[in-house]
Protein backbone atom coordinates (compact mmCIF):
# COMPACT_ATOMS: atom_id res chain seq x y z
CA UNK A 1 0.00 0.00 0.00
CA UNK A 2 0.75 3.37 -0.53
CA UNK A 3 1.82 5.95 1.93
CA UNK A 4 -1.41 8.33 2.88
CA UNK A 5 0.61 11.43 4.42
CA UNK A 6 2.43 12.29 1.53
CA UNK A 7 5.76 11.44 2.34
CA UNK A 8 8.12 9.74 0.33
CA UNK A 9 8.85 6.02 1.03
CA UNK A 10 11.96 6.44 -0.51
CA UNK A 11 13.41 9.35 1.98
CA UNK A 12 14.48 6.87 4.58
CA UNK A 13 17.14 5.42 1.76
CA UNK A 14 18.91 8.34 1.17
CA UNK A 15 20.41 9.48 4.11
CA UNK A 16 22.79 5.78 4.42
CA UNK A 17 23.54 6.74 0.92
CA UNK A 18 24.81 10.41 2.34
CA UNK A 19 26.79 8.69 5.38
CA UNK A 20 28.32 5.87 2.74
CA UNK A 21 29.78 9.14 0.52
CA UNK A 22 30.68 11.61 3.71
CA UNK A 23 32.54 8.55 4.86
CA UNK A 24 34.49 7.75 1.25
CA UNK A 25 35.08 11.53 1.03
CA UNK A 26 36.63 11.37 4.54
CA UNK A 27 38.66 8.33 4.11
CA UNK A 28 40.38 9.85 0.71
CA UNK A 29 41.02 13.04 2.97
CA UNK A 30 42.52 11.01 5.71
CA UNK A 31 44.84 9.00 2.87
CA UNK A 32 45.46 12.24 1.51
CA UNK A 33 46.97 13.59 4.62
CA UNK A 34 48.60 10.70 5.46
CA UNK A 35 50.88 10.67 1.82
CA UNK A 36 51.64 13.89 2.90
CA UNK A 37 53.01 12.93 6.78
CA UNK A 38 54.45 10.32 4.79
CA UNK A 39 56.63 12.24 2.04
CA UNK A 40 57.43 14.97 4.69
CA UNK A 41 59.29 12.14 7.04
CA UNK A 42 61.01 10.83 4.19
CA UNK A 43 62.14 14.29 2.84
CA UNK A 44 63.22 14.77 7.12
CA UNK A 45 64.89 11.91 7.21
CA UNK A 46 66.93 12.54 3.88
CA UNK A 47 68.09 15.41 4.93
CA UNK A 48 69.21 14.60 8.80
CA UNK A 49 70.58 11.33 6.99
CA UNK A 50 72.68 13.89 4.52
CA UNK A 51 73.64 16.40 6.94
CA UNK A 52 75.04 13.10 9.45
CA UNK A 53 76.83 11.73 6.12
CA UNK A 54 78.89 15.38 5.45
CA UNK A 55 79.30 15.54 9.23
CA UNK A 56 80.88 11.90 9.50
CA UNK A 57 83.24 13.18 6.19
CA UNK A 58 83.85 16.25 7.73
CA UNK A 59 85.29 14.41 11.01
CA UNK A 60 87.01 11.79 8.86
CA UNK A 61 88.69 14.20 7.09
CA UNK A 62 89.76 16.60 9.88
CA UNK A 63 91.45 12.93 11.72
CA UNK A 64 93.18 12.02 8.85
CA UNK A 65 94.30 14.97 6.81
CA UNK A 66 97.59 16.57 6.53
CA UNK A 67 98.55 19.12 8.58
CA UNK A 68 101.92 21.08 7.88
CA UNK A 69 103.20 23.63 10.55
CA UNK A 70 105.63 26.38 10.60
CA UNK A 71 108.15 27.64 13.57
CA UNK A 72 111.03 29.00 14.74
CA UNK A 73 112.84 26.95 16.86
CA UNK A 74 116.14 27.26 19.07
CA UNK A 75 119.21 25.46 17.72
CA UNK A 76 120.24 23.51 21.10
CA UNK A 77 122.98 23.11 20.53
CA UNK A 78 124.28 27.01 18.86
CA UNK A 79 123.30 29.45 20.84
CA UNK A 80 121.69 32.39 19.42
CA UNK A 81 120.77 30.44 16.20
CA UNK A 82 117.15 30.18 15.41
CA UNK A 83 115.76 27.57 12.84
CA UNK A 84 112.90 28.23 11.00
CA UNK A 85 111.18 24.62 10.79
CA UNK A 86 108.13 23.08 8.46
CA UNK A 87 106.59 19.53 9.34
CA UNK A 88 103.85 17.21 8.61
CA UNK A 89 101.85 16.92 12.04
CA UNK A 90 99.18 15.16 10.38
CA UNK A 91 98.20 11.40 9.42
CA UNK A 92 98.43 11.34 5.56
CA UNK A 93 100.60 12.94 2.87
CA UNK A 94 100.23 16.38 1.28
CA UNK A 95 100.49 17.03 -2.51
CA UNK A 96 101.49 19.89 -4.29
CA UNK A 97 102.81 22.03 -1.87
CA UNK A 98 103.88 25.43 -1.50
CA UNK A 99 105.34 27.82 0.63
CA UNK A 100 105.27 31.88 0.30
CA UNK A 101 107.02 34.35 2.66
CA UNK A 102 105.95 38.04 3.71
CA UNK A 103 108.75 39.60 2.92
CA UNK A 104 108.67 37.49 -0.26
CA UNK A 105 111.75 37.48 -2.34
CA UNK A 106 113.98 40.14 -4.20
CA UNK A 107 113.31 39.62 -7.31
CA UNK A 108 116.88 38.69 -8.24
CA UNK A 109 117.43 36.16 -5.18
CA UNK A 110 120.96 35.67 -6.27
CA UNK A 111 121.82 38.93 -5.85
CA UNK A 112 121.53 38.35 -2.23
CA UNK A 113 124.63 37.71 -0.16
CA UNK A 114 125.63 34.31 0.91
CA UNK A 115 125.72 35.07 4.65
CA UNK A 116 121.89 35.70 4.47
CA UNK A 117 120.00 32.98 5.61
CA UNK A 118 116.56 34.00 3.29
CA UNK A 119 118.79 33.27 0.51
CA UNK A 120 119.08 29.31 0.99
CA UNK A 121 115.38 29.66 2.62
CA UNK A 122 113.98 31.81 -1.03
CA UNK A 123 116.12 29.11 -2.90
CA UNK A 124 114.80 25.88 -1.10
CA UNK A 125 110.94 26.46 -1.26
CA UNK A 126 110.74 28.03 -4.77
CA UNK A 127 109.30 25.26 -6.26
CA UNK A 128 106.12 23.14 -4.95
CA UNK A 129 107.22 20.08 -3.24
CA UNK A 130 105.05 17.47 -5.06
CA UNK A 131 104.87 14.92 -1.88
CA UNK A 132 104.92 15.56 1.69
CA UNK A 133 104.69 12.45 4.17
CA UNK A 134 103.59 12.69 7.09
CA UNK A 135 106.34 13.30 10.31
CA UNK A 136 108.53 14.97 7.59
CA UNK A 137 110.45 17.56 8.87
CA UNK A 138 112.23 20.64 6.92
CA UNK A 139 114.76 22.98 8.65
CA UNK A 140 116.67 26.12 7.76
CA UNK A 141 119.30 28.35 9.72
CA UNK A 142 116.98 32.00 9.51
CA UNK A 143 119.44 33.54 12.42
CA UNK A 144 123.02 33.14 13.01
CA UNK A 145 124.25 34.55 16.37
CA UNK A 146 122.41 37.47 17.51
CA UNK A 147 121.68 39.31 14.30
CA UNK A 148 118.12 40.84 14.50
CA UNK A 149 115.21 38.66 13.53
CA UNK A 150 112.02 40.31 12.67
CA UNK A 151 108.87 38.88 12.29
CA UNK A 152 107.93 36.56 8.95
CA UNK A 153 104.52 35.43 7.60
CA UNK A 154 104.58 31.69 6.33
CA UNK A 155 101.71 30.54 3.95
CA UNK A 156 101.89 26.78 3.38
CA UNK A 157 98.82 25.97 0.07
CA UNK A 158 98.73 21.93 -0.49
CA UNK A 159 96.46 19.63 -1.14
CA UNK A 160 95.05 16.53 0.85
CA UNK A 161 94.44 12.56 -0.42
CA UNK A 162 91.01 13.57 -1.26
CA UNK A 163 91.61 16.60 -2.91
CA UNK A 164 90.74 19.22 -0.45
CA UNK A 165 93.00 22.16 -0.94
CA UNK A 166 94.34 23.68 2.46
CA UNK A 167 95.79 27.45 2.72
CA UNK A 168 97.66 27.56 6.19
CA UNK A 169 99.08 31.22 7.50
CA UNK A 170 101.41 31.09 10.30
CA UNK A 171 102.58 34.48 11.77
CA UNK A 172 105.64 33.91 13.33
CA UNK A 173 107.50 36.96 15.71
CA UNK A 174 110.69 36.16 16.90
CA UNK A 175 109.97 37.02 21.21
CA UNK A 176 107.41 34.01 21.00
CA UNK A 177 110.43 32.01 21.32
CA UNK A 178 113.56 34.12 22.07
CA UNK A 179 112.11 35.23 24.84
CA UNK A 180 111.93 32.04 26.45
CA UNK A 181 112.88 31.87 30.00
CA UNK A 182 114.89 29.16 31.99
CA UNK A 183 117.24 27.60 34.58
CA UNK A 184 120.38 26.09 34.59
CA UNK A 185 122.18 24.59 37.51
CA UNK A 186 124.67 26.25 39.71
CA UNK A 187 128.25 25.08 39.60
CA UNK A 188 129.14 23.00 42.62
CA UNK A 189 132.27 20.67 43.13
CA UNK A 190 130.58 18.46 45.22
CA UNK A 191 130.69 14.82 43.02
CA UNK A 192 127.43 13.94 43.96
CA UNK A 193 126.25 17.17 42.79
CA UNK A 194 127.38 17.01 39.95
CA UNK A 195 126.49 13.46 39.09
CA UNK A 196 122.61 14.63 39.82
CA UNK A 197 123.27 17.54 37.16
CA UNK A 198 124.20 15.35 34.60
CA UNK A 199 121.51 13.02 35.24
CA UNK A 200 119.22 16.18 34.57
CA UNK A 201 121.11 17.37 31.72
CA UNK A 202 120.13 14.03 30.22
CA UNK A 203 116.65 13.41 31.19
CA UNK A 204 116.16 17.45 30.06
CA UNK A 205 118.07 16.18 26.58
CA UNK A 206 115.93 13.14 26.32
CA UNK A 207 112.50 15.47 26.45
CA UNK A 208 114.21 18.12 23.85
CA UNK A 209 114.02 15.10 21.54
CA UNK A 210 111.02 13.43 22.10
CA UNK A 211 108.86 16.51 21.60
CA UNK A 212 110.79 17.62 18.56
Amino acid sequence: MGATDGSDPRGSDTEPDLLVDVSEANWVAVAAIAGAVTASAVVVTAFIAARTLKATRDDSRARTRPIIVAELRRELLSPGTTLLVLRNLGASVATNVTVAFNPGPPPDVDSLPDTDMWKWIYHRFAKPITTWAPGWTLSNVIRAGHDPLPPVVVTVSYTGPDGTKYHDRYDLHPDHMLKETSSSPSKTHDPVKMEQQKIAALQALVRAISSS
